[in-house]
């Protein structure tokens, strides 16, 4: 488990690891998918605006990583995926 920063309370997360594959389970620091891509939108539980997105960035930066599957619980229809590059950042697509 570790600590997310910026939100209020701390969101957490979970990595686990096994076979070669990572999934990161990141609760409330990414609320839509949209933020995958848009990771300067803010959402009203940012108790710190500046440091959620930097957070965000962080995230996405390792969810980029090779073999990387994210979880994002409060994504409406695709709640597994990875993020690809997209453009000038990420986007977030089904597994």
């Amino acid at each position: 488990m570790f600590t997310l920063p910026g939100g209020d309370g701390g969101p957490s997360g979970f990595a686990i690891t096994s076979h070669g594959t990572r999934l990161l389970a990141f609760g409330d620091t990414l609320l839509t998918a949209l933020q995958v891509r848009h990771p300067e939108w803010s959402v009203t539980a940012d108790a710190d605006t500046v440091r959620a997105a930097r957070h965000r960035r962080r995230l996405i930066a390792e969810l980029l990583r090779p073999a990387t599957l994210g979880f994002g619980l409060h994504f409406a229809d695709v709640v597994f995926g990875r993020a690809r590059p997209h453009d000038e950042g990420a986007a977030w697509h089904p597994p």
